[in-house]
């Protein structure tokens, strides 16, 4: 197990494809081939706004674990809300998540 200090060293110093990494670790492989497909569908359309919602059979994520992960991404406006029943309660649970993909431009001069 990592010391207080370690811990203080990496988070200072890990590289972002290292976070990255760790990341994807975080969020089921079905969860992030859902987003994918959900984002390259978005930008098809030539959109920047995105809005999914994923049933329980896909995404058991933490809300947490997601937007970190989009965050890491470099995804703006995240909004990741989660509704599982409880106790005595009989409906699908889902995941809604939203986020927007940033305006990149490159300074070109002609």
């Amino acid at each position: 197990m990592l010391t207080a200090k370690e811990s203080s060293d990496m988070l200072n110093n890990m590289s972002p494809k290292d976070r990255l990494e760790s990341l994807k670790k975080k969020v089921s492989e079905k969860t992030r081939l859902a987003l994918d497909s959900k984002i390259r569908e978005t930008v098809a359309a030539y959109e920047r706004d995105i809005e999914i919602i994923l049933k329980s059979d896909i995404c058991t994520d933490p809300d947490k674990d997601i937007a970190a992960l989009l965050k890491g991404l470099g995804y703006v406006n995240i909004k990741v809300t989660s509704d599982f029943p409880g106790y005595n309660e009989s409906y699908t649970g889902t995941t809604k998540i939203k986020f927007s993909i940033p305006e990149y431009r490159d300074n070109w001069h002609y």
